[in-house]
């Protein structure tokens, strides 16, 4: 049987053999070509490039799985190939009346591509989440240490705390996101939706502007929801700004919570499991979702906005953390008249985890050790000592992990605790811990970072003597951990 490439039969010349143009194939957005039952190429679409696909036929793989299904072996095959540009191409080969169709689908069709481009999304985020963990340690050390100074009937008391209660969510949602591009778990409790909403609103109102009309209907008697907080916050927020920006010239929001019994076919519908439930609906009087583009709302990177007003993560986003509370989410839109999105969230038996907004240690005690803190961010490091000059602490200081070994090698038998970042140039805390402990064993260490303790233990990054401190930090919470590295010496 003759090979795809192959267009010599003894008699005829190429130009005799040259595949036809099939108009019913140009239907098809993507170059396509039908083979014969001898594997020839006898029609092609207008987008088929000839010269150019038949050189990926010589490989012995394309040709093997061409073969199988010319001979009926198999009714399809895929194969990938990378072109010049780094871009990844898949050819599908498929029975097609005694012959085959081939199929090149696009770069952005082929699996390969997105995910390296998801990976690539995700250290960005990653690096830039880091950077934002250290602005939000200045923010929050700072307001705490103004707190502490005033009284309770100051003037300023209220502006600042407000301030302290923005750098405490922007904490979340940055352990949020870093969680997000990582995959990793959510920790849900009980919650009651109706408080998630009022903060939301509260915090965003300012943003969404005065040429947006904002209005809740929440129902009093609301079922309770097990759920991540972090994830809800960022869910309602998200939908919040969507709805905003749909309306520039002005317009209204409804958000309205309810309970609903979902029965046996809606369950089916929305892939879930019937029984009580929890209806969170977010409703624009926008422009709406054009229904060519309505499929597509939920694929990462994808957006309708103009250029550099969206990211295209805010609704793939959204989609995987209701997922993760196993619930549903769908929409509603009439272009011209608005779009209304329900998430539908399962009801929790239990009654309400309450927590404050600001976490609360008790009275630390001061101490005396020496420690020795390792941070690049000078502004960081500075706040660090003094939150722990201020409690009796001696501390020396190192920029970079290669300035704390060379301080550790001359003077450790005199420091008690190495606090150290994670990331830094010349020398990662975690390269810096492994010379460390070859130096002293018994050494201890508290990494400061935005990754979870979880991640760290998996990855072999926390051993023995070493614990984490999780960024951003606020001085009630590192002296307590302080001197929790410290005591769990003794």
């Amino acid at each position: 049987m003759a090979a795809a490439s192959n267009f010599r039969i003894e008699g005829k010349s190429r130009e005799e053999l040259q595949p036809r143009r099939e108009v019913s194939l140009d239907a098809l957005p993507f170059p396509a070509a039908l083979l014969d039952r001898n594997g020839l190429i006898c029609a092609t679409n207008a987008a088929w490039d000839t010269a150019r696909r038949e050189e990926q036929y010589k490989s012995s793989s394309i040709q093997a799985g061409i073969q199988d299904v010319l001979q009926g072996k198999r009714e399809r095959f895929s194969e990938t190939w990378e072109d010049g540009r780094g871009e990844r191409h898949a050819f599908t080969v498929t029975g097609h009346r005694g012959g085959a169709l081939v199929v090149q689908h696009p770069p952005e069709a082929t699996p390969s591509r997105y995910s390296r481009r998801m990976e690539i999304m995700g250290r960005l985020v990653g690096g830039v989440a880091h950077d934002f963990a250290n602005l939000l340690t200045l923010i929050g050390g700072y307001t705490d240490i103004l707190l502490h100074r005033l009284n309770e009937r100051d003037p300023s008391r209220f502006e600042v705390d407000e301030i302290q209660k923005a750098a405490n969510r922007g904490a979340q949602l940055t352990g949020q996101l870093l969680g997000f591009t990582r995959g990793e778990s959510a920790s849900p409790r009980v919650l009651d939706l109706n408080d998630i909403v009022q903060d939301t609103e509260k915090l965003l109102r300012p943003l969404i502007g005065e040429h947006v009309q904002l209005r809740t209907v929440l129902s009093p008697s609301l079922y309770k929801i097990l759920a991540d907080p972090c994830q809800i916050e960022q869910v309602v927020m998200n939908m919040l700004l969507n709805a905003r920006d749909a309306m520039p010239h002005g317009g209204r929001i409804f958000i309205e919570t309810s309970n609903r019994e979902v029965d046996a076919e809606t369950a089916r519908l929305h892939a879930l499991q019937p029984g009580s439930f929890v209806m969170l609906s977010i409703t624009d009087t926008g422009h709406g979702i054009d229904a060519k583009v309505m499929d597509r709302i939920w694929e990462p990177l994808f957006t309708t906005k103009e250029r550099g007003k969206g990211t295209g993560l805010g609704l793939s986003t959204v989609k995987k953390l209701i997922q993760e509370s196993h619930g549903a989410v769908w929409v509603q839109s009439t272009p011209g008249h608005g779009t209304t999105f329900s998430f539908c969230l399962p009801r929790a038996e239990q009654s309400p985890d309450k927590a404050g907004s600001v976490l609360k240690h008790p009275a630390v005690q001061a101490g005396h050790e020496t420690v020795l803190v390792v941070e690049d961010e000078e502004s960081v490091r500075k706040l660090l000592t003094d939150v722990l000059r201020r409690r009796g602490y001696r501390v020396l200081e190192a920029g970079d992990g290669a300035e704390a070994l060379h301080i550790y090698e001359e003077r450790h038998r005199e420091i008690h605790l190495i606090l150290t970042d994670m990331v830094m140039p010349k020398m990662t805390g975690p390269e810096l811990a492994s010379q460390v402990v070859r130096i002293h064993p018994g050494a201890r260490i508290l990494f400061m970072s935005g990754y979870t303790d979880d991640i760290l233990r998996r990855t072999g990054a926390l051993g023995s003597g070493m614990s984490l401190l999780q960024k951003p930090l606020r001085p009630e919470t590192l002296a307590a951990k302080v001197r929790e590295a410290l005591d769990s010496a003794s």
